[in-house]
Order: structure tokens, then sequence, then C-alpha cells
């Protein structure tokens, strides 16, 4: 299992990575594109926030496929549930086990 050090050291260079990079959330075009997840299509962006996209909200999900309803990381299947047309998203944290999902939406 990863110490708190390594995961902040591993987001940090994913921050960076992602600024280099120009990284943006993973804009969701419809509902049938949802469906067909059947890993994170997401960018793993750590703290970067990309200009023009403000964060909303983030999201605890377990990353593994072995997670169960009812644990507090949500499940792939509940995860999708969650996911909405239109904004975008990105991994801004990860763990060993799990990842934090960021939920942004477009700026003028």
């Amino acid at each position: 299992m990863y110490d708190l050090a390594t995961i902040r050291a591993m987001n940090e260079e994913r921050c960076k990575k992602a600024k280099v990079e120009g990284k943006e959330p993973y804009v969701i075009e419809d509902n049938a594109e949802i469906e067909k997840f059947s890993t994170f299509p997401f960018p793993n962006i750590g703290d970067f926030r990309p200009k023009g996209w403000k964060l909303v909200k983030e999201l605890f999900v377990d990353s593994t496929g072995f997670g169960s309803v009812g644990e507090s990381a949500l499940t792939v299947t509940q995860l999708k549930k969650q996911l909405e047309v239109g904004k975008g998203y990105a991994i801004t944290e990860e763990g060993q086990f799990q990842v934090y999902i960021g939920e942004f939406e477009k700026v003028a």
C-alpha cells in the first residue's frame, strides 16, 4: 500500500505532466458512450486545473474493479450513473486502489 507521501509525489508528477501536455478533462458526448466504458478514459491531471475549466465536484471511485456496492468508493457501475453528458471528467488524485474523478464544467 502506498503511503501518503508517495501518493502526493505521484499526483504532483501527474500534475506537472498534464500541464506540459496541455491535458483537458474528457467530455462525455452522449449516454451511449458512458455504457461503453470498461476502463476510465479520463486523463490523470492531478492538481492541474486547465484554463477554461471549473472543478464542480469529485467522485471517490474504486479503480480495481473489485469494489462492492455499499463501500465508501463508488463501483464503476455506480460511477456511470453519476456521469453527465456535456461535463468533463479527469482523475484528480490516484491511490493504489481508488481514484478521485473530478467533474468539470467549461467556463468562458
